[in-house]
């Protein structure tokens, strides 16, 4: 009765919201975890006690979530990562909760307090705890194969992954079914069992077709080093101009190239491949990319030509015959393989990685602006940054619109950002939406889902995508989205049944608005949410997007074990359109003014591109 009693009032408190909802992604009620035979034991106010509940989750019901949600890592992802997992499970915790805790077999109720140090705490427990790395490899880890059958359930659960977490797999055209039994029949024939990384490469095809870029099929406990034909490289690089393929080998310069061949530049084919189909079929992970996208990271995949090779399954080789073109004329070549990095690496990805490390390490952001000639701002955003963990980058940014607001222009410069979060996304919005289009619907989301959702998420909400009644939206903003409707159309239709109502995302003026033209650099290295941030400004007319088309990608994606293989599969469970109703995966952002890489800027290093947006610039004032 005592107990019934005590879990009732837990429950009337929580759904009355007892304290302050959480907001951190990172954080925990425990100081430390440790386990009983798989029974957690937690630290609570220097004390150690048995876990029983928190809040109305009872112990076996949060370890069997993640042991079937997290395979081997379910411990792991438990202690160190319990926000996340009590969130996919539709619960957004307050930041105190009530704790059933045990000791001696006699249990009390607590109130625990989810903090980022604690959290901090369970981590360092957990690597101080380790036992050496020789000790910690198991066999389920080093194990390289596994029996027709374990292979087959895991193919069937792969199949369940993509029909109920998966988002793209909904949307696509590409029939996965019939792919997933043509494994299973090829997995029949075998007399024995099937290599976990030829397994990888069966499921990473279908995955590909599917055309997720936020998709990932991976081996974890795969050693390259095991391989060494895995790390065999071309002896020259490989790069793109004028959309076609060119070799390349080191100049006498520091960071300067020069034709592998003057006259013969362009690539035909290896071993009888055609370039084209190493490029799209070969590389298949990027098959689905945007074609600038597909063409750059092709040509750095085909560098990489024994982990190519490997990564289709196929016997790899110390010697390949390269076929190199004029277009006309051709000359053949036998060239050896090379552990050595001979590849093409551009300056600007050199500088963009360089702006990152140091922005990350040193919290110095002067070298990321900078006033060109004829009073042309000109701001860098190697990587969208989380604020959290870049303290004092919002001001640096808010300090330099400050300064740059009586510029001719403003160049925003993403080329080569990978992505991270929408938080300056959201800084620049307060600079850059005009108040004759403000509120601005920038992105509509839809999240995977077999339940009916049309209230906030907290997965869509980090992203500042919120449902139509949301209460961080004005009754303004909601007649912005209804006109919005008026003429928005998703490009291809899809099963609405199967996914959440929309989320939008809302930008809106600001009294700091900067009243010159601004330009978005980027190029086919703009990737997740640094193209989220292309999309979203597109339009406007004080904006415009300068490069070439972006990477495109963005969807809240999840990571999933395999039971009998371990193979992690990561997977986007979020729709997200662009205003102009395609999605981001496989289309990216095209430009506003076309300037690709051209000869000079690949061989000298020099930044072209820039140089020809500036003169643009100057021509129009």
């Amino acid at each position: 009765m005592k107990t019934t009693i005590i879990t009732l009032i837990i429950s009337l408190l929580t759904i009355i919201g007892f304290g302050q909802k959480l907001e951190l992604e990172k954080a925990s009620p425990f100081t430390a975890v440790t386990w009983d035979n798989d029974q957690p034991v937690v630290e609570c106010n220097n004390e150690w006690y048995h876990f029983e509940k928190l809040d109305h989750f009872d112990k076996d019901e949060l370890i069997r979530f993640c042991k079937k949600e997290y395979n081997t890592r379910w411990k792991k992802r438990f202690s160190e990562d319990l926000v996340e997992v009590l969130r996919s499970l539709n619960y957004i915790p307050n930041k105190d909760v009530y704790l059933v805790l045990s000791r001696n077999g006699v249990a009390k109720t607590y109130t625990g307090t989810f903090t980022f140090e604690n959290r901090q705490s369970c981590l360092h427990y957990n690597n101080i705890s380790k036992p050496s790395k020789k000790n910690t490899i198991s066999k389920e880890k080093t194990k390289k194969s596994i029996g027709k059958t374990e292979a087959i359930e895991d193919i069937k659960q792969f199949k369940e992954i993509l029909d109920n977490r998966s988002s793209y797999s909904q949307l696509s055209n590409f029939n996965y079914y019939t792919a997933i039994d043509e494994i299973i029949t090829l997995i029949l024939k075998r007399e024995d069992s099937i290599q976990i990384d030829e397994l990888v490469y069966e499921i990473s095809k279908v995955m590909a077709e599917i055309g997720d870029r936020h998709a990932s099929i991976k081996n974890e406990s795969f050693d390259k080093k095991n391989h060494e034909s895995y790390e065999q490289k071309l002896p020259f690089g490989i790069t793109i101009l004028d959309k076609q393929v060119i070799a390349v080998k080191k100049g006498f310069r520091n960071n300067s190239y020069q034709y592998y061949y003057k006259n013969y530049p362009y690539i035909k084919s290896i071993n009888g491949i055609h370039i084209d189909t190493l490029i799209t079929n070969y590389n298949y992970r990027d098959k689905k990319a945007p074609k600038e996208a597909k063409l750059t990271r092709g040509a750095n995949a085909i560098e990489q030509y024994g982990s190519l090779l490997f990564n289709n399954n196929k016997r790899n080789l110390k010697r390949v015959e390269v076929m190199f073109t004029d277009g006309k004329n051709e000359k053949k070549d036998i060239h050896k393989l090379t552990l050595d990095s001979k590849g093409y690496v551009s300056t600007l990805r050199i500088a963009n990685y360089n702006a990152i490390k140091n922005t990350t390490n040193t919290g110095q952001f002067d070298s990321l602006k900078r006033l060109l000639t004829d009073n042309i701002g000109y701001i860098k955003i190697p990587m969208m940054f989380n604020y959290k963990k870049v303290d004092s980058l919002e001001h640096f940014i808010e300090t330099t619109m400050k300064e740059f607001s009586n510029t001719k222009a403003l160049i925003i410069d993403i080329r080569n950002n990978p992505g991270g979060t929408r938080d300056i996304l959201q800084t620049f919005a307060n600079y850059m939406i005009p108040q004759g289009q403000s509120p601005w619907v920038a992105n509509v989301g839809y999240l995977r889902t077999n339940k009916i959702i049309d209230t906030d998420e907290h997965s869509m909400s980090s992203r500042y995508l919120y449902s139509y009644n949301s209460a961080e939206f004005s009754n303004s903003d909601r007649v912005a989205i209804d006109e919005f409707n008026k003429t928005y159309k998703i490009e291809q239709e899809f099963d609405h049944s199967k996914f959440s109502g929309p989320f939008y995302m809302v930008l809106k003026h600001k009294k700091t608005f900067y009243k010159q033209p601004v330009y978005i650099l980027v190029n086919e290295s703009s990737f997740s949410a640094a193209t989220v941030f292309t999309a979203a400004y597109k339009g406007l007319p004080n904006i415009k997007v300068v490069g070439v088309t972006t990477d495109g990608s963005s969807g809240n994606s999840k990571e999933m074990y395999l039971t009998n293989s371990n193979i992690k599969v990561k997977v986007s469970t979020m729709l997200s359109f662009q205003r102009n109703g395609k999605t981001l995966d496989g289309n990216g952002t095209e430009p506003d003014i076309y300037i690709p890489i051209d000869i000079e800027q690949i061989f000298t290093g020099k930044d072209t591109q820039l140089e020809k947006l500036v003169a643009i610039i100057n021509d129009r004032k």
